[in-house]
Order: structure tokens, then sequence, then C-alpha cells
């Protein structure tokens, strides 16, 4: 008798155990399913092992995070909110907390966030979201805490993995996390200064400070945010550092290998698996990061516009063109192409504070749901760091040259993201090739490389009309130095601009000219068959009205 309530025991604990184990939502209003003992085999990251694997159903955040940073590692919280510039003590933001150091052997940073959203008075219950990296397996993993339809209580739920994410289809998206995390990549949609809806250095969301003048209640209660931080913090010390590792995995992955799994040399060269797949942001925009001046409009209604700016308004280069990668270096720290003089269409336009708040007014631009303009002025998409990065990576590891880049970019450089031009010439990429690995400080290869002849070679094959994108891309690769003639199309470009903004008949036409390229990037973002996703409310970007 006592052996067999030993037995039904030892039974009853494992069956409770096995039903506290984390479960998995295909998308968004699906009913929890149990993962299965292969698909919980897969899940390395972090934040299942520190956290989820043993507590599936811990809703708590101070646990949660207990649990993930262990005894000595830290935490910061940072927030962000389309409508952090009102002080209302009201609605909510949200808040993305990062670790720092070592838990049982594993590197926290950069390879854990949860995301809350804050209310005045606490923490939005039954709602956490959280990612980690699987380094063993080159991936992120994507997880939400919540109640489905089928449960009658919340837990943890496995939302995904970033494997293959660059893949899907907008259908296929549709409420999941890869509905925004398009490549599978870490967001920060603001990656750079002046960051428009973060409390950063350049706009601080004193109300959630305990020294500020009207704190929200949840500040006295929630130990946390005694260490809230300023975006710049967020951006170089951890999503740069994570896109950065998750972009050289995805490089590694489409990597031709043998049966050991070490990638194939044949006379010295690499081949690639799938050319099209990985240098797609070469052509395409992949992804968005936001770009603005690094003056407040005065003209945000929220809590109510103030007349506009208060000193001259320096539209931001990467409006213009693709400056950082275009140039190389600053807080990016790309390689880059050399051509540093597109950094100098961050002087081309400075508009007066008379001139911007016409601009806004003429337009009749409106953000959620009032009339006005963004926190910060000239509030644009820009290319993003993630595409610019596996641009990068790819040149500096030889897979392509910089003339090769040169010139795809050269094709449409007053087009920095959203291009109508550059994506149809994709298909030109042969779907594998063979390149030289370059070594560090070794001499890249020699212009045309072997995948800028097959380019050629399949242009010339296609026969293109004089005129058309195919036509200048096969031209620009034929050129002796592509490059040059990517920085004389950039010089001749500011030089066109210049004149029309120095001469007293013109100037104000070229505003309305740009200002109108600014709000039709902006509804593109809006319109865009996944990246409108990333919206999320009408307080992102000012358009006028329909």
């Amino acid at each position: 008798m006592r052996r067999l309530a030993l037995t039904l025991g030892m039974t009853l604990l494992a069956t409770a155990v096995a039903s506290a184990q984390i479960k998995k939502m295909v998308r968004d209003d699906a009913p929890a399913e149990a993962l299965s003992a292969a698909e919980r085999s897969q899940l390395g990251d972090p934040m299942f092992v520190l956290a989820l694997r043993s507590h599936p159903n811990e809703g708590d955040v101070q646990k949660i995070v207990d649990l993930v940073k262990g005894t000595s590692a830290q935490v910061q919280v940072f927030v962000v909110d389309e409508l952090i510039a009102d002080p209302a003590p009201a609605g909510s933001r949200r808040a993305v907390l990062a670790f720092r150091g070592v838990n049982q052997t594993l590197k926290l940073d950069p390879n854990v966030m949860l995301s809350v959203i804050l209310t005045p008075t606490g923490i939005t219950p039954n709602f956490i979201e959280a990612w980690g990296w699987d380094a063993r397996r080159g991936r992120f993993n994507f997880y939400r805490f919540e109640q489905a339809s089928n449960e009658q209580a919340p837990g943890w739920k496995f939302r995904g993995s970033s494997a293959g994410a660059d893949r899907q289809t907008p259908t296929q998206r549709r409420d999941t996390c890869l509905a925004c995390h398009v490549n599978g990549e870490p967001l920060m949609k603001e990656l750079t200064l002046p960051w428009n809806n973060w409390h950063s250095t350049s706009f601080a969301a004193t109300y959630l400070r305990p020294s500020g003048a009207t704190p929200w209640p949840v500040v006295a209660d929630l130990a946390l945010l005694t260490s809230l931080e300023n975006a710049r913090v967020l951006q170089t010390d951890f999503i740069q550092l994570a896109i950065a590792r998750f972009n050289r995995s995805r490089a590694d992955a489409l990597l031709k290998r043998n049966a050991q799994g070490t990638p194939t040399v044949v006379n010295g060269m690499q081949e690639i698996s799938d050319g099209r797949r990985l240098l797609r942001p070469l052509f395409e925009t992949t992804q968005y990061n936001l770009a603005s001046s690094g003056t407040l409009s005065g003209l945000h209604p929220f809590p109510a516009a103030n007349g506009g700016p208060v000193g001259p308004i320096a539209v931001p280069a990467t409006f213009f063109l693709n400056a950082n990668l275009l140039a190389g270096g600053g807080a990016t720290q790309y390689q880059g192409l050399g051509i540093a003089e597109a950094l100098s269409f961050n002087t081309l336009a400075r508009i007066s504070p008379d001139e911007y708040r016409k601009l806004v007014n003429d337009d009749g631009t409106t953000i959620g749901g009032r009339s006005g303009d963004a926190n910060f002025a000239w509030f644009v998409p820009a290319a993003s760091h993630v595409d610019n990065h596996m641009i990068d990576l790819l040149v500096q590891r030889g897979v392509i040259t910089k003339e090769f880049a040169g010139a795809v970019m050269a094709v449409d450089h007053e087009t920095p993201v959203f291009s109508t031009k550059t994506p149809g010439l994709l298909k030109f990429i042969p779907p594998t090739f063979r390149f030289k690995p370059l070594a560090v400080g070794a001499a890249p290869a020699a212009h045309p490389d072997r995948l800028t002849q097959a380019v050629i070679a399949a242009l010339q094959a296609a026969s293109p009309a004089a005129g058309t994108p195919e036509a200048d891309f096969l031209t620009l690769l034929q050129n002796p130095n592509p490059l040059s003639a990517l920085r004389q199309r950039v010089l001749s470009y500011r030089q066109r601009v210049q004149t029309r903004l120095d001469n007293a008949t013109t100037r104000a036409a070229e505003l309305r000219r740009l200002f109108h390229i600014a709000v039709d990037r902006r509804r593109a973002a809006l319109n865009h068959p996944v990246l409108g996703a990333l919206t999320e409310s009408d307080a992102l970007f000012p358009v006028p009205q329909q």
C-alpha cells in the first residue's frame, strides 16, 4: 500500500509538473496549445531557462525580473510612447526592461528584454511581452504573458521565433509577433538622437521621475522606476549590439555548408546558398527607423501647441539620402562607402520657425486626432539600422564589394527608404554565388568581382530599355568606378537643392516640395502592407486628413 501511495504521489507530482508548462499561441486570439517535448527542447534563451521553464504561470513583473537577473545582475528601465510629450496624468506608457550582467553563467545583455504597460497607478496586469536570444540556435524567441480564450487563468505563451521571419507573407505575420519584428530582430524605431517618443537626454519624461513636479503615483510604488534610463543607453548598449549579432547569425546561416556543418571552401571561395534573400536589404526596405530634426516643433498638440519652434529647423541628412551608410562612422559606426559628402546634407536645409509653421499649417497635418506636428520637427521614416548593418557587414566580409553596393544605391539615391526603382533589380541576383572571404585588413576583391560580372550578364541578357532602372544599374556596374559615379550624383543632387533654396523666388516652392516628400514617406509607412503594423496609434506620424 505504501509503495502504491508513493507511486501515486509521484504520478500526481509528474502530472502537476507536466501541466505547469509554458504553452504556445499561434497568433492573437488563438487558443493556447501544449508545446511538445521537441518544441520545448528548442527553447534555450535566458528568458526561458531562467524564468519561464520553471515558472510558466508567474505574472508578477518584479518576480520575473528577479528570476532573470538573479542576485548580481541589474535591470534598467526605458519608457516610450507616441504621446510621451503629454504630461496629463492619464493614459499609459510602454516600459522596456533590459538586463546587465550574468545569471547562472548566462549573459543577460543584450540577450533578454521585457516590455510592460505602465499606468499612473501601476503596471497593467496580465500583460508582459518578452524576447530572448538563443545563441546556440541563432534566433530570438518571443513570449507573452496573457490569457487565451480556452484558459481560466493567464500564463506564459511561446509566440514564435525569428527563424525564417524575413520570408513570411503579410497574411502569415498577421496577429503574430512577426507583424512588427519583420526580420525577427528587436525593435527600436527611433534608434538615434533625438528619440522623439522616448524618455531621453533630448526629452525627459519628468512626470515619471520622483523629482518631477507632478510624478505619477506609480513612481512611489514601483522600485523598478528608480532605474529609469535614457534612450541613448538602450540604443548603444543593447539594441545595436543585439542587431549586429542577429545579422551575423543570419549571414552565417546562408553560407553553403558540408555534412559536418562547416562552410564549404572551393579554391579559397565560399558559396552563398540564397543570394536574393541575403542581399534583399540592399534593394528593398525591410524595416525603417525614424529620424527628425533635433529641434522641438512647438506644434505638438499634446498638451497644446505653443506656436512653433523657437529656433531654425535643420532637416536631417538621412531624409535626403542614406547618409549613414554612404558616409560611414557616426553613432552606428558603419564602415560605409566613403561618400563623406553625404553628411553635408545635415546643413543643406535650415528652415526658419515662420517657414516651418507655415509648411505645417498649410498642409493641415494632424496627429493623434489633433492639428499639429510631431514632438520634434521633420519626423520621417529613414533607412533602418538592421538593413544598413547587414549591407555593411556583407561589404566587410567580401560578399559584395563597395562598388556593387554603391551601384545599387546610385540607382535611387534620392529615395533612401521605400524606393520603387531598386526592388525590381533583385531578380538579377543569382540564386547562389561564390565569393572570396575578406580577411581583416586584406584588400577587397577588385571591381568587377564574380557577383558583379554575373549580374552584368543577367542584365545584358534582359536588354533593358533606355531610361529604366535596369539600364541605369547596368551602366553603373559597367563603370570602372561606380563609387565615383555615385559621388557625382550625390554632389549634383545637393547642388540642385541648394540652388533652389538659395533663390528667393524658388525657396518656398522647394520647401513645399521637400515637405510633401516627408508627408508622402509617412503615408508610405502607414500604408505599407507589412510595416504599417509598426504604428501603435494615430499619434506617430503627422499627416493631412484624407
